[in-house]
């Protein structure tokens, strides 16, 4: 896995885990509960679902480890007011996406969601777009997508981020690829 990326706005911050991350680990996991808590968000990621506290834990625990073992990257978008974390981008190695998928090209899978509240806001097409372009500045150009075509923002999002329908994925879900 890259160097992790950090990019800035205004008012966001998109960012890997970072060792001071560890001093707010309580309110990030309260966080990211909300985040899979809500039916709006994992509408389209029913594996992301949470419905409790100790998930939303074991899940950030996990991602700490699959970042540090190389198999993932999660980006946290966090609001520079409040350190409030709404969002977040996981980019998925092509060696763990071997482990779980038959396909035919096996390229780096980014998944992304963010809060209900700051959804039809821009945010995901302001920082994903940015987010390829920093990973293909470090050599990963080959960016891979699955969503559901009736997750009308999801893939307005990837067009955007300059990833095209390619074929479908299974029976449900669209693969998409730069």
């Amino acid at each position: 896995m890259t160097q992790p990326i950090f990019i800035e706005t205004e008012d966001l911050l998109l960012h890997s885990f970072r060792a001071e991350d560890m001093k707010r680990f309580d309110s990030l996991t309260r966080d990211i509960h909300q985040l899979f808590g809500q039916h709006s968000t994992t509408t389209f990621l029913p594996h992301k679902k949470l419905s409790h506290i100790q998930q939303a834990e074991t899940l950030l625990q996990t991602a700490l480890i699959n970042q540090h073992n190389g198999n993932s990257q999660w980006y946290f978008i966090t609001q520079k007011k409040g350190q409030r974390t709404i969002g977040m981008i996981e980019l998925i190695t092509p060696n763990t996406a071997r482990q779980h998928y038959q396909l035919d090209c096996y390229p780096h899978f980014i998944e992304f969601c963010l809060s209900s509240e700051h959804m039809g806001k821009g945010i995901m097409g302001r920082l994903l777009p940015r987010l390829l372009e920093k990973l293909k500045q470090k050599g990963i150009d080959k960016i891979g997508a699955v969503a559901h075509p009736k997750n009308h923002s999801a893939v307005r999002v990837l067009y955007k981020s300059g990833l095209i329908k390619k074929a479908s994925f299974d029976s449900i879900q669209h693969f998409y690829y730069n």
